[in-house]
């Protein structure tokens, strides 16, 4: 159903939502000032959270103003990744994964950056089901919504910033989606053959997703010669099936066989070859 209903979704016109005075300037995708806006005391910020969400499900727009709420913005979020944690039906009989797909819609829409990493982060740091969820919505918008190049840009973003990289390269990993892993390959090629550990395993798994694309093949060929066998070994794997334009890579794979001491490796270079 889930599927089906995203495919309606985002088919359908999308409508440009801002919070200026339709003056044609971009100030509404500006981050907000703090302090500038905020709920009066006596609003609860769940019911806010629930409006918001009801809205989306009926008619793909937020039903307020989300410029006025940018102070409120974390606030949102922590509203969102609460119920993501600790689903409970009777809330609003909307799914965990529709509120996934419509709290990174209302992040997107509003451009709230920030809000973005802090949704990603708590799903990543939660239930391995909201991280699930998270990752699936990622790829269905990267795909089918008008929002790939914000994605790629914040991703580009997260990728870059110490504190949020290894995060961004596990959703990356997880969401297996090729449009998204194109339009970033200049940092995955970066984490999968400068970093170590789970955070170039995680890039290199991206990577696979592209291991035609010249520059990504040709890194992966560098990495078979990687001082870790883990490292040698992913690489060996993504370079299955790859094409072989001019017989560079049966020629590095051979030179490699011949220096090559872990056996796991060994028959994952032979694979390449066959």
């Amino acid at each position: 159903m889930f599927l089906g209903f995203i495919g309606h979704y985002w088919c359908m016109p999308r409508e440009t939502f801002s919070g200026g005075d339709g003056d044609g300037t971009d100030s509404a995708k500006k981050r907000p000032a703090l302090g500038r806006f905020g709920l009066a005391p006596d609003v609860n910020i769940r019911d806010v959270f629930w409006r918001i969400m009801a809205s989306y499900m009926a008619a793909k727009k937020p039903g307020t103003d989300l410029q006025a709420l940018g102070n409120d913005r974390i606030a949102l979020v922590r509203v969102a990744l609460s119920v993501l944690n600790s689903p409970n039906p009777s809330h609003s009989g909307m799914s965990p994964r529709f509120v996934t797909l419509f709290t990174m819609t209302m992040l997107l829409d509003a451009g709230w950056d920030d809000a973005f990493a802090e949704f990603l982060s708590g799903g990543f740091q939660g239930k391995a089901k909201a991280r699930k969820d998270i990752a699936h919505v990622i790829g269905k918008l990267q795909e089918n919504g008008g929002h790939a190049k914000t994605l790629a840009e914040w991703f580009t973003a997260m990728l870059r910033n110490r504190e949020t990289n290894a995060m961004a390269l596990g959703y990356v990993a997880d969401v297996g989606s090729e449009a998204l892993a194109l339009a970033i390959k200049k940092e995955l090629i970066i984490f999968a053959r400068g970093d170590i550990g789970e955070n170039q395993r995680n890039a290199i798994k991206a990577a696979t997703l592209i291991k035609d694309d010249t520059d990504v093949r040709k890194s992966l060929i560098v990495i078979l010669s990687h001082w870790d066998a883990e490292a040698r070994l992913a690489a060996a794997n993504a370079l299955a099936g790859a094409k072989d334009e001019g017989g560079e890579l049966a020629k590095a794979v051979e030179k490699r066989m011949a220096e090559e001491t872990d056996e796991r490796v060994k028959q994952a270079l032979k694979r390449i070859l066959l």
